[in-house]
């Protein structure tokens, strides 16, 4: 499973950039993105059925709380920033890899500052060959 989730999520990650690379301008944004969690929704519900809860659905369905609506929103926020990115004529090749080194340096930070973890001299020379490599690939003469 430790491969299997990180394969699924590397698919679902490439695959959902590409696609949404390719979201009509035509489109409203917001709309879009009610379209694309209809079909989560389906999907979801589908897959729920294929495969029920073994304690039941009441029991899983109690146990949402803020955290969902919170994850939610995040997701929202990601998913009408790559919309509006990509239409505001970022590159599908650049524009992952510069927000996914950011979103990395700022868990770096929150993980130092919140969980008490620790950064290694090699991790940080990694994440400042990182910040380089941002700002080379953001360069535009």
């Amino acid at each position: 499973m430790y491969f299997f989730s990180a394969v699924l999520a590397i698919l679902g990650s490439v695959a959902y950039h590409h696609f949404v690379k390719r979201i009509s301008p035509a489109i409203h944004p917001i709309v879009s993105i009610v379209g694309i969690y209809v079909g989560v929704l389906l999907l979801s519900g589908s897959l729920l059925l294929v495969f029920p809860p073994a304690e039941g659905y009441r029991h899983h369905f109690r146990q949402i709380n803020w955290v969902q609506l919170a994850v939610a929103i995040s997701v929202f926020l990601i998913e009408l920033g790559f919309v509006l990115m990509y239409r505001a004529g970022w590159n599908l090749s650049t524009a992952n890899l510069v927000t996914g080194v950011v979103i990395n340096i700022l868990l770096v930070a929150l993980g130092l500052l919140l969980l008490r973890e620790k950064v290694s001299l090699i991790n940080a020379i990694g994440i400042v060959l990182s910040i380089i490599g941002v700002a080379m690939i953001s360069y535009r003469p």
